[in-house]
């Protein structure tokens, strides 16, 4: 095979553009990539540069001999990305090759990366179709769910604790044309301000003390091409609200002690059990940053609102806890359904979660009946007690149940059916000054 001829093959099979100039500026090589993305004509080969190019970097290279990797540039309205190198024989310069690709191109090669990368716990899971309910309003949320995955705009859902919030947050994800990118969740109020800081937008090398060597990347660099999910997004502090804004607005993000401007292609989902409007009128949340994140509002209903719902949570719950325990029920008392549905429900799905557990986990059989209850009828009866004078009825329960664990916070969250942050936050709120653990 003509010599030639071979390496035009290997050229024309290199996904990049590459175009190779002489000492004297005159293209002695081009591949069909660099010819369709210049828009070079196909003939260029034995014409100067300089003619098709006028202001050609390639001749920078020619008189320096100095490498440039990584430059960015806009070529007939795409961006690309291209290197610049010499080309030395004998310690001579006797031409220059450029290489470039479009931006977009690394970006879905990144993308892939960090898709790869990242661990599976950050992956979306859950569909909409695996969020159990048939009720008219889990039918409702879920109807709009799904037209706002059509959609690029930034969602903020609400909805108490426990409602189930990540699981609609994943389903928007995974029914968006984002679904093969990665979907990372963050919980705001589990993080301390600093910390939390470097977890979204990353670290350069020696940033601060006990930073890691080398760096790391930030949660909106990893979700790149992607879904973050920012749950409880109403613990931000102000300083982490300005930083975040300024994200969302120009899409780039610098790490910390870093100088680089790193593009993120990134859709944000907030989430928050929080009045967010009543925090802006009393100043602890940003009313530009509400309205940047506010685009479109997903309401998740409470549990008291759809109580038709428990016998099927309920039976998701027995399957769910089976497998994981090996445990198999197939019976259950209808008396029981009746009695979950005289609770309210203040820790929603995820209490009655935490309730059904434990029956299963009491049952000595394979039907749950009454005996397997009775822990949760002392529960009811504690939630109807009177609360004190000026005391809400969720204080008040959080009091008993908090005397009940002796102060032990850790147990009171689980008979609450709340998570220890969510826990500490309304203990803030109410003033509670007892024994923490």
């Amino acid at each position: 095979m003509n010599s030639n001829i071979h390496i035009q093959a290997i050229l024309d099979a290199s996904h990049d553009g590459i175009i190779a100039v002489d000492r004297d500026s005159t293209v002695i090589w081009v591949n069909k990539n660099a010819i369709e993305i210049l828009g070079l004509p196909a003939d260029i080969v034995g014409e100067k540069i300089t003619r098709y190019i006028p202001n050609s970097d390639m001749l920078r290279i020619l008189a320096t001999g100095k490498k440039e990797i990584g430059d960015i540039a806009t070529v007939l309205n795409r961006q690309i990305i291209i290197n610049r190198l010499p080309i030395i024989v004998d310690g001579e310069i006797v031409g220059a090759v450029s290489t470039f690709k479009e931006i977009t191109d690394v970006q879905k090669m990144e993308m892939r990366i960090r898709k790869h990368y990242m661990e599976s716990g950050l992956e979306a899971k859950y569909r909409l179709e695996d969020i159990v309910g048939c009720s008219q309003a889990i039918r409702e949320a879920k109807a709009w769910a799904a037209s706002f995955g059509k959609t690029e705009a930034t969602v903020l859902i609400t909805g108490e604790t426990g409602t189930g919030k990540e699981l609609f947050a994943q389903g928007i994800h995974l029914v968006s044309q984002r679904s093969a990118g990665p979907f990372i969740a963050v919980n705001c109020a589990a993080l301390p301000g600093n910390l939390l800081e470097s977890e979204l937008f990353g670290y350069e090398d020696g940033a601060f003390t006990g930073a890691r060597r080398g760096g790391k990347p930030g949660l909106f660099e990893l979700a790149h091409g992607g879904t973050l999910f920012l749950d409880e997004i109403g613990e931000l502090s102000l300083p982490i609200q300005a930083l975040l804004l300024r994200v969302l607005q120009e899409k780039k993000v610098r790490r910390i002690g870093g100088e680089r401007i790193v593009p993120v292609d990134v859709r944000i989902i907030a989430a928050t059990n929080r009045d967010l409007e009543q925090q802006i009128a009393s100043g602890q949340f940003r009313s530009d940053l509400y309205y940047r994140l506010n685009v479109l509002t997903l309401e998740i209903p409470p549990l008291r609102e759809r109580k038709e719902d428990i016998p099927d949570l309920v039976w998701s719950i027995i399957h769910e806890v089976g497998e994981r325990r090996d445990k198999a029920i197939r019976e259950v008392d209808p008396a029981i359904f009746a009695l979950l549905e005289q609770h309210n429900w203040p820790g929603n799905v995820r209490e009655l979660r935490n309730v059904v557990e434990r029956m299963v986990l009491l049952c000595q059989s394979d039907r749950l009946d009454a005996s397997d209850a009775e822990f949760f009828v002392s529960k009811i009866q504690r939630v109807r007690d009177r609360p004190q004078p000026g005391e809400s009825e969720e204080a008040m329960l959080i009091r008993k149940v908090l005397e009940e664990t002796k102060g032990n916070r850790m147990e009171a969250a689980k008979i609450l059916g709340m998570d220890r942050t969510t826990l500490w936050r309304k203990l803030k709120k109410y003033g509670y000054n007892g024994t923490r653990r």
